[in-house]
């Protein structure tokens, strides 16, 4: 009986030892990071079809969706654990209440975003009293702002029609519009399409216009590592695409379903951020050149009412993991 006594307890501690063990040897679930169709953000899709991720030890798993605004809904139902997003929508879903940061910047548009206008409208001067469609509360609807400033023009100068960015190109060739402010792709091929003529591009006000990779704090709290690992690998692809620059391309124009040729011409309309300006970026103690940039797009989207309070944008960016590379 003493033996019994004694044995069953040891018994159970076994099990739970080999139970704590199978527990702690059991893999991470991959990091899903959200994407969608801008050449900026293409770096990341890049980083996972060399192995970069792999290599440096982390399990990432790609969900591509078709639509932009799908890739920021799953983020926001936590359905994917980061997304690759403009300033402005990450900024929007943190002033929501999504409990997230941005940890890399990947590119600002010159010339990838823009306004494609009918014949007969020539300059941004020429938009008064015409109907121009832009997705209100967005980046693009900021950057419509900016180019009418450059004019004299003032919103209540023209007519505005809201349309997303995605289907500018649809309603401008359907004659529903006299201009529409989109980016690439949809930009050049709205133009050639739809018999019109691009009028002015991010060109003119750059680093207006800002992508980043936004992850959520649960997978920053829970697997800081990881997290580090997903963003060296991101620059590994930057790197990569810097000196490989044809068989990056290539790559990247696949994921985009778009020719080689089409996709260098998109890269040209962006600038991606490295390392380095990323950290400038970012700065120190609230210094770094975009932290202007989010105080304003914040200023603008409570202004239209597309947020109900003023965020710090100093809790939404952490430059750490960026710093924290060589």
């Amino acid at each position: 009986m003493k033996c019994k006594e004694t044995a069953v307890p040891g018994m159970i501690l076994g099990l739970l030892f080999f139970c704590c063990l199978m527990a702690c040897s059991q893999p991470e679930e991959p990091i899903r990071i959200g994407i969608s169709t801008w050449a900026g953000v293409e770096p990341a899709e890049l980083a996972a079809r060399k192995g970069f991720y792999e290599k440096r030890g982390v399990d990432v798993e790609m969900v591509r969706f078709s639509a932009y605004k799908d890739s920021i809904e799953a983020f926001r139902e936590a359905k994917v654990d980061a997304d690759m997003q403009t300033f402005d929508d990450a900024i929007r879903l943190y002033a929501a209440g999504r409990k997230m940061k941005v940890v890399l910047f990947t590119d600002y548009s010159f010339g990838g975003d823009g306004i494609v206008a009918r014949k007969g409208i020539d300059t941004v001067s020429d938009l008064k009293g015409k109907k121009v469609g832009v997705e209100i509360g967005t980046v693009s609807h900021f950057s419509l702002v900016k180019a009418l400033d450059t004019a004299g023009l003032k919103e209540e100068d023209i007519v505005i029609a809201s349309i997303p960015a995605w289907e500018i190109k649809g309603a401008f060739i359907k004659g529903k519009i006299d201009a529409g402010v989109t980016w690439e792709p949809y930009l050049t091929s709205a133009a050639k399409d739809g018999g019109g003529r691009v009028i002015i591009t991010s060109r003119d006000y750059p680093k207006t216009i800002v992508t980043t990779m936004v992850m959520s704090d649960d997978m920053i709290s829970r697997r800081p590592d990881d997290v580090q690992k997903v963003v060296a690998a991101y620059f590994d692809a930057v790197k990569f695409m810097k000196a490989h620059p044809g068989e990056a391309y290539a790559i990247m124009a696949q994921a985009e379903g778009e020719s080689v040729e089409e996709f260098t011409a998109h890269v040209e309309g962006i600038r991606y951020i490295d390392i380095e300006t990323n950290k400038a970026a970012f700065g120190t103690m609230q210094d770094g050149e975009l932290f202007d940039v989010g105080r304003n797009l914040t200023d603008f989207l409570f202004e239209k009412s597309m947020i109900k309070t003023v965020p710090d944008i100093a809790g939404l960016m952490d430059g750490g993991f960026v710093n924290n590379l060589r």
